[in-house]
């Protein structure tokens, strides 16, 4: 007994050790193959949003505050943990927390199957789900995936021990809730979930003084996370900007609801929608999503046991309320897979028992059946550098006259944008007001853009209301032939930034029939009455493939 549990324990290791590894994105381990030194970052090869969040973090580290110096809407507990990594040591002082992370992801995961499934059974779901959830990028989403597992694991607890929870237990599942509402609002499906079920039981069950005893801990443990980052947000004086940003904007200001066909897609293949590869690209991020559900919806009809039937209605509900609360919007969904692997575990967890009971007799049908479950993550085995050796060739060959040999393999990040870092890095002060769309570029070359919507470059947010910044003078949201304001986006004092880039050109990529391609940027940075000001009042002095640098002329 021992020795198995010895091995089941050594096996999930081994699995945390290597997507902690190989596929975290800010492991300094990701990349064997080593690049041409830029900085202490393992040669930029993040992925663009993360970027967001390592610039938005580094902010903080400098003394600005979110909502009130700078333009996002994500958790202010996420710019706190990604500044608490950045503080630790940048890129790498993040991958340690994540590292950890990964680790209380994995241990709640098996902990949850093993209240229903064998021990085999129940280490294949934890590894698939922690191998699917560590491909994610360094995003609010995959931050909450431990948070989820731990409270799911008490969910199952509860509904299978007579419908009953310790204080304890209801403290830690409100502290969660909490963490999670500071990141990501419409993530807590869970707990919507969790407490109907809690709610419920107790009162069909007469419990009213163990239902008042448990929301008091319950609301206990929210306090706990949330009073601090609320005093935090008082004492700094961004409070007020946090109401408007993070709760009204999400809530009321950020688009209408999506269409119903969009929900659609996180069921159906894309394929009705666009291409074969839009379908393909369901198959890596959603196909789990109709399978668990219909695993769940038909466990719930056939289940004898009335807790775990109850259970499987409840994972059935928490599958839909994920898919609505996430509210997909065009391409964007495909980024809420990952903390969705816990709406998947328990399907993981029953499928590799059956597979594992019909293995014996049926090794065909198994195997089989254990490909399609695990194929969307087995593209995680294949370590980084040997898809990048094959990028890499496949780039040569579309391009032969492209110079990759100081790379040593293609980056995800622009080598122009850490180019341009550089420059700005060794020729400008550290206060030089900078403007500008790239956040890897302004990470590289720690610098601060000098306007705070710097993520949102072609007014996709709402033509309506003003700039939700108390700091700065109203500025209304336009649309991108009028962005000019934001482009040239004045001080106090009226000065306009000191230098502004421009990308000529997005990613370098793999056109038709292996042709390079190179597609022109839109909206803000190339409107016709930007390219006469920066003419008249801006001289450029410095240019690569993809960016043009300019600097103010003297007056």
């Amino acid at each position: 007994m021992k020795t198995r549990h010895f091995g089941i324990g050594l096996f999930l290791t081994g699995v945390v050790c290597f997507a902690a590894l190989f596929n975290l994105e800010t492991s300094p381990f990701r990349y064997i193959v080593p690049t041409a030194p830029f900085t202490d970052s393992p040669g930029g090869q993040l992925a663009g949003d993360s970027y967001v969040y390592l610039y938005t973090g580094g902010l903080i580290t400098k003394g600005l505050m979110p909502y009130r110096d700078f333009f996002d809407h994500k958790g202010p507990l996420l710019y706190l943990i990604v500044a608490l990594g950045i503080t630790i040591g940048r890129e790498a002082g993040l991958w340690l927390i994540q590292s950890v992370f990964l680790f209380a992801a994995a241990y709640f995961a098996y902990k949850t199957a093993r209240l229903l499934t064998g021990r085999a059974a129940a280490a294949a779901a934890a590894a698939l789900a922690v191998t699917w959830y560590s491909l994610g990028e360094t995003g609010p989403d995959t931050l909450t995936v431990p948070l989820l597992m731990a409270s799911l694991y008490s969910l199952v607890r509860f509904i299978l021990n007579g419908w009953t929870i310790g204080r304890a237990e209801t403290f830690g599942v409100g502290a969660s809730f909490a963490a999670i509402l500071l990141m990501k609002m419409n993530l807590v499906s869970l707990w919507i979930v969790f407490t109907g079920a809690v709610i419920v039981s107790s009162v069909t069950g007469r419990k009213f003084l163990f239902l008042l005893d448990r929301a008091a801990f319950f609301l206990l443990g929210a306090a706990l996370v949330i009073l601090p980052v609320l005093a935090w947000l008082w004492l700094k004086g961004g409070f007020g900007d946090f109401v408007r940003v993070y709760l009204k904007f999400n809530l009321t200001d950020y688009g209408d609801p999506p269409p119903f066909g969009n929900s659609l897609l996180y069921f159906i293949p894309m394929i009705f929608r666009r291409t074969l590869q839009a379908a393909v690209h369901w198959a890596l991020y959603f196909c789990y999503n109709l399978p668990a559900f219909l695993t769940y919806f038909f466990l719930f009809l056939h289940e004898k046991n009335r807790p775990r039937k109850i259970l499987c209605a409840l994972l059935a509900a928490m599958v839909l309320l994920s898919v609505y609360l996430i509210g997909a919007k065009g391409w964007h969904f495909i980024y809420y897979c990952y903390p969705m692997t816990a709406d998947y575990l328990i399907f993981f967890a029953f499928a590799f028992e059956f597979i594992f009971r019909i293995a014996a007799q049926r090794r065909t049908a198994a195997a089989v059946l254990f490909l399609l479950l695990t194929a969307p993550a087995l593209r995680a085995l294949a370590i980084p550098p040997i898809a990048d050796w094959v990028k890499r060739h496949q780039i040569l060959r579309a391009d032969p006259a492209a110079d990759l040999a100081e790379y040593g393999r293609p980056i995800r990040t622009d080598r122009a944008a850490l180019d341009l870092a550089r420059y700005l890095r060794e020729n400008t002060s550290p206060d030089a007001r900078i403007n500008g769309v790239g956040c890897a570029v302004y990470w590289y070359a720690d610098r601060i853009c000098a306007c705070p919507l710097l993520f949102e470059p072609e007014a996709k947010l709402p033509h309506r209301g003003q700039l939700p910044l108390s700091r700065f003078r109203p500025l209304s949201f336009l649309p991108a032939q009028q962005s000019s304001r934001l482009t040239f986006y004045e001080d106090e004092n009226g000065n306009p930034p000191e230098y502004i880039f421009e990308r000529r050109y997005r990613n370098f990529r793999i056109g038709k029939n292996g042709v390079g391609e190179k597609n022109r940027s839109g909206g803000l940075e190339t409107s016709p009455e930007i390219e006469a000001r920066l003419a008249s009042d801006y001289e450029l002095i410095y240019k690569n493939r993809q960016y043009d640098l300019y600097r103010l002329k003297p007056r």
